[in-house]
């Protein structure tokens, strides 16, 4: 039997039509929301533990933690003065469990606890216990800074998610990690809420657009093909339009209310492309958002054959500050510095915080002379301004200053580069503008300086080589970055070979391993990596340094971890790099450190840099005899230099030179 064919009215096909086109705007706007919401809520959950974690593992005393090594030492006054710490901790947090602490075995993914807050013994995780953190990735990377799990994990306890955080010690190492457990109940509830109104907010549309179908006319065929088009263009993501029905009737609330939702999904959109380009602390973009504008900016630039321009920011002794005034002033004097920074440049320029306390600013249409003027603008306020010793939470809206409140002068130096002058490329003109900042330090802080390669004898070390050459270290690479920081100074060529096959020599008399011989390499070949930004001038200088010219030459160490900080694959090697001028007595610079609180590295590169220059011609005075450079080391033992390394290394050098003299 065949049945009869159905034929709706075309009153009818409308109404189903425009249902069903609301219903799935609606929906389709919903689900986009929903998900939008749910991921940002699990994010701001991530967010709050790691945050939560990093605060914790500022509570836990390392010297204290490393004293903990086997089940014996749970009676012990360390142990209980950190279990006491974990517990202030995990009483201080709503909706934590479970806190501890672990430090790494010798077995790859095999950890050990250290520290165990629980309280119920048939639960408690003793000393030395082991845990496989295989299925734990997260819990890996904590050693090189805060992480959270991703899936929480659930037991007969509830719901948690996991955080977890590096406890460093007095040299920045990560030396064991402390984890939380924290219940995301809240996030659950939260969640299905979000749900309820997202079908709520559906069921409404949904009888709204019953309502409004059973009202429509004739008039509705006319725009009906024009709504359809616009929810094709909702559904391929485009949100920059607005229907264009002018009507007074049902018909034109249903497109305001259309369009309305338009609008509404575009601002979700937007907050969420925000908060993916900003960075929380300053308020400024952060810096993948500045990489990638200064890429559109200049193939804009290029295209329409104009000026672009680059700082590179940088606060003078910003560690300083942290230090006197603690981190958390210091993470208040940065929003302020970014705030202050939007307020100075114009609304066509774009402010970032580029890392730490470095901030940039790419300048669109902005010649040499305009980007001079502009960066001393900068400078000029941020020197100018009061800037408030409060914590960044208790930071006042505006440029409102408490009365009585402390206020600290901060002051920035700041390098700039102008494409096309400088360079062309992205990574290049960054680059230059780092070099600028670099030469900027050196010869006086809080001063603005423009990248000039002629004037600073760079004409041979091309910014964008530069950036290449430490982003893929292969050992070519760092031995033609070696040799080109060498040539800047006439009586150095070969220098860095030299105290790289001294440091080599000294490393492996003590038997260190494989790892820190190839690290000892690298930090051998750029340990004077900082000299790129000391002016040839004073490098090659025959006679007595002025005070001004020693302090620049004591700037490099410091200024080649700056510059080291662009690979981070070579993070390894900065405290080498940064300290090799140290002395063992605490003489030396640029901190000042004293004994074992060298780095290893530092002191054996420390060592090898001295004979290596006494050994060899310098613009005052002639080289040294061996026989004179050994003496001046033992008479610096224990003054200048590591006694210990100073005696291995004089006696590999006197079997050298035996088997010469045998050969």
């Amino acid at each position: 039997m065949r049945l009869p064919r159905l034929s709706l009215p075309l009153r009818g096909k409308v109404f189903l039509v425009s249902a069903g086109l609301a219903l799935g705007v609606s929906l389709c706007g919903s689900i986009v929301l929903y998900r939008g919401a749910s991921r940002s809520l699990r994010e701001e959950v991530r967010a709050h533990l790691r945050t939560v974690a990093a605060t914790a593992a500022l509570q836990v005393d390392p010297e204290l933690h490393e004293r903990i090594r086997n089940t014996s030492d749970e009676a012990g006054e360390p142990y209980r003065k950190l279990k006491a710490a974990l517990k202030a901790v995990r009483d201080a947090n709503s909706g934590i469990r479970y806190v501890y602490t672990m430090r790494k075995t010798n077995r790859s993914s095999k950890y050990q606890f250290v520290v165990d807050a629980e309280e119920d013994p048939a639960n408690l995780s003793h000393v030395g216990d082991e845990y496989d953190t295989s299925r734990y990735p997260e819990m890996q990377k904590a050693f090189s800074g805060p992480a959270a799990d991703t899936e929480p994990e659930e037991d007969k306890w509830g719901t948690w998610l996991s955080a977890y955080a590096p406890i460093r010690d007095s040299q920045g190492r990560a030396v064991a990690i402390i984890g939380l457990d924290m219940s995301i109940n809240r996030l659950r509830q939260e969640e299905a809420m979000l749900r309820s109104a997202v079908v709520h907010q559906a069921l409404v549309a949904f009888a709204l657009a019953v309502a409004l179908s059973l009202l429509i006319t004739k008039a509705l065929l006319r725009p009906l093909s024009s709504l359809t088009r616009a929810a094709q263009r909702i559904r391929n993501g485009d949100l920059d339009f607005q229907v264009d029905i002018h009507r007074s009737d049902e018909l034109g609330q249903f497109v305001n209310a259309f369009n309305g939702m338009i609008a509404g999904l575009k601002d979700s959109r937007e907050r969420m492309v925000e908060q993916a380009t900003r960075d929380f602390l300053s308020g400024l973009f952060n810096h993948m958002h500045f990489q990638e504008r200064l890429q559109t900016e200049i193939e804009r630039a290029e295209r329409y054959d104009r000026p672009l321009a680059v700082l590179v920011l940088d606060i003078d002794r910003f560690k300083l500050v942290n230090d006197t005034l603690g981190h958390q002033i210091g993470d208040s004097i940065l929003r302020q510095l970014g705030a202050l920074v939007s307020r100075t440049i114009r609304s066509m320029d774009i402010a970032a915080r580029y890392g730490g306390d470095e901030f940039a600013v790419i300048l669109p249409e902005a010649d040499e002379e305009t980007a001079l003027a502009a960066a001393e603008r900068v400078r000029a306020d941020v020197e100018a301004y009061p800037f408030q010793a409060v914590r960044l939470d208790e930071l006042p809206p505006g440029d409102l200053v408490p009365e009585g409140t402390r206020s600290v002068q901060v002051t920035v130096t700041i390098g700039l580069a102008v494409y096309p002058n400088h360079h062309r490329t992205r990574d290049g003109l960054i680059m230059a503008a780092d070099i600028a900042l670099c030469r900027a330090k050196h010869i006086s802080r809080n001063s603005v300086w423009s990248y000039d390669p002629m004037l600073m004898g760079e004409e041979q070390l091309d910014p964008h080589e530069l950036y290449q050459m430490l982003r893929d270290p292969n050992v070519a690479a760092i031995q033609s970055l070696a040799a080109a920081v060498d040539a800047k100074d006439a009586y150095t060529h070969g220098h860095s070979e030299r105290v790289t096959d001294y440091a080599l020599q000294i490393g492996q008399a003590l038997g260190t391993g494989q790892e820190l011989l190839d690290s000892l390499k690298v930090a051998g070949l750029l340990h004077d990596l900082g000299k790129i930004g000391v002016p040839d001038s004073i490098l090659n200088k025959p006679g007595a340094l002025t005070r001004e010219e020693r302090e620049a030459i004591e700037q490099h160490p410091s200024v080649g971890g700056k510059i080291l900080r662009r690979a981070p694959q070579l993070d390894q090697i900065i405290p080498a790099v940064m300290f090799h001028h140290e002395r063992w007595d605490g003489g030396g610079y640029p901190d000042g450190l004293r004994g074992d609180s060298i780095p290893l590295m530092a002191r054996i590169l420390a060592i090898a840099d001295a004979f290596d220059a006494m050994t060899s011609d310098r613009p005052y005075r002639k080289a040294m005899t061996v026989e004179q450079a050994v003496l001046e080391l033992r008479v610096n033992a224990g003054k200048q230099f590591d006694p210990d390394l100073v005696e291995v290394f004089l006696q590999n050098l006197a079997s050298e030179m035996r088997m010469k003299e045998a050969a």
